[in-house]
């Protein structure tokens, strides 16, 4: 088979991409190196903003920001929450002129759905957020969107999938296949490329995969594409961000504040944790070896100590970074360069036929930048008519038909006899298609026992996401429910997931403790950096409470089943290898 389009690279813009085409009709082929959200999106901060940022910069493109905000919104609208926000003012003489900012984005923002700023006196400001530092003469509110940047993602391809496409995680692109086109003296000889060859780096298996035009997405990565076809002139110029994460929600508002450089921050509670954020550095190193630095983490703290006295007294459970796949700038400061995007065609630019690369931008803006791209797809394919027009603005994603209300939670609740706060996170995850998810899973022996305790997961839920969300292993399960993502970091957690994603997946349990001691590396990767003094009382203080005694596991069962755990500890069932379920 050859497909109109292959977009190589799951990130939101390739998935934005892969949606796009989709919906015009195109035969579709998407494929991931890793898991969708894996990269660049997986470590953003997590907002649809309007980029107030941009606003004296480069208004257009925090126009553009704010309206594509407003159209993620409507089309994902359970993924979506509100994040009240505060900027201190501590120069009455500067307290105008904020103002005057701040009224001149409230124009934009009207696509978002946000509300006016408003000022408020330093003591309103501390009656709604008591652990400020005092001393400032104003401050000013303001209001972005938080999304879960994981489930926007997988949405996209989900969507994509459901109009026909193809889609592939864990599947690696090992090489372009290039192609000559045209015949001299008839023809001027020139290089196509045809398609990709693949492998799934989980069992190895290779193939072919040929389509008509191949779109590089792949974020950072996206100049190690380009050299596949034998291009060494594309150029990005990523810059390194990380992100702290605190255990619990240590505010009740979105605190920005100003870097000792003079660079803008942001403290905002997310999910059931807070993230403080952002560095911006230029980065020339391994794309798959970004780490966070502990001079980075001295960074955000210090700065955030001016507005907020106590924040080396909050728990650091994880430091994640990440690389933008920035346009490449000569002579700007890292936190100058670009966030706009451009579409690369390689056969007006280079001379290589059937090659688009898309490069730079924004979560905010994945599906301007899947339209512009589809867009260029079409022209090449010659298509044109209705059949040709991007629709992704007019529908909603999987599950966004409709939010369920706090009443419809609770009918859920009733029905399938599971803890309230769980059918709300399940209604927050997948939105009308809570119900399908329950039915499914609360239909398997043991469906309503809770898996994650941080966040609320059932067995049903790990169940139904293992069938039908391409979840191949424990990462890709903490991406699209959040298992180890809170506060345990997977110590309460991990091993009965990694027990259930075994059973569905007929895994050798060989295969399974050995992707759990992966996910498990992949948690300590982002705590290791941060554990001293404090920090490190902490980690021991959770790890024991989770841990427990050390388990005198039972002796695996010859006949692959279940024995009795001897530890009450421990007390359950376990798998054959001494995994328990």
């Amino acid at each position: 088979m050859v497909y109109d389009v292959l977009i190589i690279g799951g990130g939101i813009t390739g998935a934005s991409v892969a949606r796009d085409c989709a919906l015009r009709g195109l035969r579709v082929a998407l494929v991931e190196r890793n898991d969708f959200g894996s990269g660049t999106t997986g470590t953003c901060m997590g907002m649809l903003h309007g980029g107030l940022q941009y606003l004296l910069s480069n208004p257009e493109l925090t126009r553009v920001e704010c309206a594509e905000s407003g159209i993620m919104q409507r089309a994902a609208p359970h993924l979506v929450f509100a994040i009240p926000f505060l900027l201190l003012v501590h120069d009455e003489d500067k307290v105008d002129k904020f103002e005057a900012f701040f009224a001149y984005y409230d124009q934009f923002q009207k696509a978002k759905f946000g509300r006016p700023h408003v000022k408020l006196t330093p003591e309103e400001a501390l009656e709604l957020e008591p652990s400020l530092r005092p001393g400032f003469a104003a401050a000013l509110t303001n209001d972005e969107p938080g999304v879960n940047v994981f489930r926007l993602n997988l949405l996209a391809a989900l969507d994509a999938a459901d109009h026909g496409a193809d889609v592939w995680n864990h599947t690696e692109v090992t090489g372009l296949i290039v192609e000559e086109d045209g015949a001299p003296p008839e023809a001027q000889a020139r290089r196509r490329i045809a398609g990709a060859r693949v492998r799934d780096v989980l069992t190895g298996e290779t193939r072919d995969i040929r389509a008509r035009i191949t779109v590089n997405a792949a974020g950072p990565w996206v100049p190690r594409i380009t050299a596949m076809a034998g291009l060494d002139s594309y150029r990005l110029r990523p810059t390194k961000g990380i992100h702290i994460i605190l255990d619990r929600r240590v505010t009740s508002v979105g605190v920005s504040a100003t870097a000792i450089d003079g660079r803008g921050l942001a403290l905002l509670p997310h999910e059931n944790t807070t993230l403080i954020g952002t560095t911006d550095e230029d980065y020339f190193g391994d794309e798959d070896d970004v780490r966070p630095d502990p001079q980075e983490v001295e960074y955000l703290l210090t700065s955030y100590e001016t507005v907020l006295p106590d924040i080396r007294k909050a728990r650091i459970i994880r430091v994640m970074a990440g690389l933008r796949p920035t346009l490449y700038q000569y002579g700007v400061t890292e936190d100058k360069v670009t966030r706009d995007f451009e579409v690369w065609d390689h056969e007006d630019r280079d001379g290589v036929a059937g090659f688009l690369t898309v490069a730079g931008g924004k979560m905010t803006i994945a599906r301007i930048m899947g339209e512009k791209t589809a867009d260029a797809v079409a022209a090449r394919l010659g298509l044109s008519g209705e059949g040709a027009r991007c629709r992704t603005a007019e529908f909603p994603l999987p599950g966004g038909e409709r939010v369920l209300s706090g009443r419809d939670v609770e009918k859920l609740a009733s029905r399938f006899k599971i803890p309230v706060a769980a059918a709300a996170r399940v209604a927050y995850r997948h939105g009308a298609r809570a119900e399908a998810v329950l039915e499914e899973g609360c239909r398997e022996p043991g469906g309503r026992d809770v898996v994650c305790a941080c966040e609320s997961v059932l067995e049903a839920e790990v169940r139904y996401v293992v069938r039908h969300e391409w979840v191949r292993t424990l990462d890709d399960l903490r991406r699209r429910v959040r298992v180890g993502m809170g506060p345990c970091q997977g110590f309460g957690c991990s091993e009965q997931a990694a027990a259930l994603l075994g059973l569905e997946l007929g895994l050798d349990p060989a295969v399974v403790l050995a992707d759990l001691e992966r996910f498990r590396q992949g948690r300590w990767k982002g705590q290791r950096g941060t554990l001293d003094g404090d920090q490190l009382r902490q980690q021991e203080v959770t790890q024991g409470a989770w841990l427990g005694p050390v388990p005198e596991w039972a002796e695996a069962d010859p006949a692959g089943g279940f024995v009795e755990a001897r530890t009450p500890a421990r007390s359950g069932k376990v798998l054959r290898g001494g995994w328990r379920r």
